[in-house]
């Protein structure tokens, strides 16, 4: 599997200057079903539509490799629409500290969608998402969609979410695709520095060292979309060059560039 993720869209954006990644990264396409993850759903006091979520490994229907894994559910939250919240999978198997993960995505709907990282519990974790919506709505920290938005999850009661960054159309965010085509989303941690990109054209940046490690894994908000291909390449995991055969680290290949 390792190999047809390599020349998958995500897992192509994790070679960089002629370099293979070796075992060390982790690679996660649902072909042999979803050990390690568990599905979590916000708690019914801070949703507004409290339809349970509903993942399931299935042959993707919208055009990415093979079995993807699918949330359906319009499960959202805050009660009041305050606040872009609803269910998540986390990889529960490992946890990561400095990270490049990529994934393949596919939406189906105009609502938020995005990737949670540094997760130990609802209450602890960071987060982006994306929506074309123009929710949430009132927005409890004065952002609504459309957008691209980071966050830092500080409480499980009002506010729930710190801003660290946002992306709307004034600063440059562009609509995903919501006809089931491909993306590629790009996620970088280290040092307590955050970059998010898709390939479509969304990008979000923020700090914070609150939450040095923990899980990653992926939040929905009203949402049905796909999600296969993540690779997930710790800093420190080395990389071998084809030429020179000389191993390195990630941190020295991305510092050589």
């Amino acid at each position: 599997m390792l190999i047809r993720s390599l020349i998958g869209g995500a897992a192509a954006l994790a070679i960089t200057a002629g370099l293979a990644v070796n075992a060390h990264a982790l690679t996660l396409d649902f072909e042999n079903g979803d050990a390690g993850w568990e599905y979590i759903d916000e708690d019914a006091s801070n949703l507004g539509d409290a339809t349970p979520g509903a993942w399931e490994i299935r042959a993707s229907e919208f055009g990415l490799d093979d079995s993807a894994l699918y949330q359906g559910s319009n499960i959202w939250g805050s009660p009041g629409d305050t606040m872009l919240m609803g269910t998540f999978a986390i990889y529960t198997a490992e946890t990561f500290g400095d990270f490049t993960l990529t994934i393949d995505v596919a939406a189906a709907d105009n609502d938020a969608m995005g990737v949670v990282w540094g997760y130990s519990a609802t209450d602890s974790h960071y987060r982006i998402n994306m929506i074309n919506d123009g929710w949430p709505s009132p927005p409890l920290d004065g952002n609504s969609g459309p957008m691209v938005v980071m966050h830092k999850r500080i409480s499980d009661t009002e506010p729930w979410y710190e801003l660290l960054g946002v992306q709307n159309p004034d600063t440059g965010y562009v609509n995903y695709p919501e006809d089931g085509s491909r993306m590629v989303w790009t996620l970088t941690v280290e040092g307590g520095s955050f970059t998010f990109e898709s390939d479509h054209g969304a990008t979000v940046s923020g700090q914070d060292t609150a939450y040095t490690g923990g899980s990653i894994g992926l939040q929905m908000y009203a949402q049905q979309a796909e999600f296969d291909n993540i690779v997930v390449t710790p800093a420190d995991a080395t990389a071998v060059d084809p030429e020179g055969k000389a191993a390195t680290s990630w941190a020295d290949v991305k510092a050589a560039r």
